[in-house]
């Protein structure tokens, strides 16, 4: 099974990369946001977890390591998410960091959020930019870079692990399974991929929790 890491800070851009990369090359897209419910009930169960304290009393990696390891075992997978450390991933070619400066992390965070302190989302660059000092961890630094340059980095920096091009319905099977994760999250509207399998294909829907076709693929209007 290959898997890519995509670490950084909130608003650093992970999800929008690795959602946009794993439909274009054919990876399930795992994003670690996406199973925190999820996660927090198994930690709870196991008594590692008390509801409703700070979830980060409990360590993630092995569980999404175990989500991990249940997909089919050829499938390639991108993993992005903030939990995503050098200890869990390595500091190999099949990892990277997202990482923008303070300021800019700080301007995104206003345009994501305006009015809204942000003063965790700047602890936590702080605690990720110190995870990565002194090891050989790739950095891949976001400044002043639009979606489609970031996204070429990204695709420059993973290009050896970019040999197969799976079919379409391949294609669609990995584009449910990450769809599922978003439903088993969300508990209202939550903005799906579209599952047409196009490589080309950008296309998001809005819909609720519920309402992905148990028989068919959720396709965007004209998308067949």
């Amino acid at each position: 099974m290959t898997i890519l890491w995509v670490g950084g800070p909130a608003a650093a851009g992970k999800s929008t990369l690795s959602r946009l990369f794993a439909r274009k090359h054919g990876y399930i897209w795992y994003s670690v946001d996406a199973h925190a419910s999820a996660h927090e009930a198994r930690a709870a169960a196991a008594g590692l977890y008390v509801p409703g304290t700070d979830p980060g009393t409990f360590d993630r990696a092995p569980m999404i390591l175990e989500d991990i390891r249940a997909y089919p075992a050829d499938a390639p997978v991108i993993v992005e998410g903030a939990f995503v450390t050098p200890t869990m991933a390595g500091t190999a070619r099949n990892a990277l960091w997202l990482m923008p400066s303070k300021p800019e992390q700080a301007a995104r965070l206003d345009v994501r959020n305006p009015g809204i302190n942000h003063e965790g989302f700047i602890w936590g660059r702080q605690l990720i930019h110190d995870q990565l000092s002194d090891t050989q961890a790739p950095v891949l630094e976001v400044d002043n870079q639009s979606i489609p340059q970031t996204l070429a980095a990204v695709e420059q920096h993973f290009a050896p692990y970019l040999t197969t091009n799976p079919d379409t319905p391949t294609r669609q099977s990995y584009l449910r399974l990450s769809n599922t994760q978003l439903a088993t999250q969300a508990t209202t509207l939550t903005t799906f991929d579209c599952e047409c399998g196009t490589p080309t294909c950008a296309a998001l829907i809005e819909a609720p929790a519920n309402g992905l076709p148990p028989t068919r693929p959720l396709l965007a209007p004209a998308h067949t």
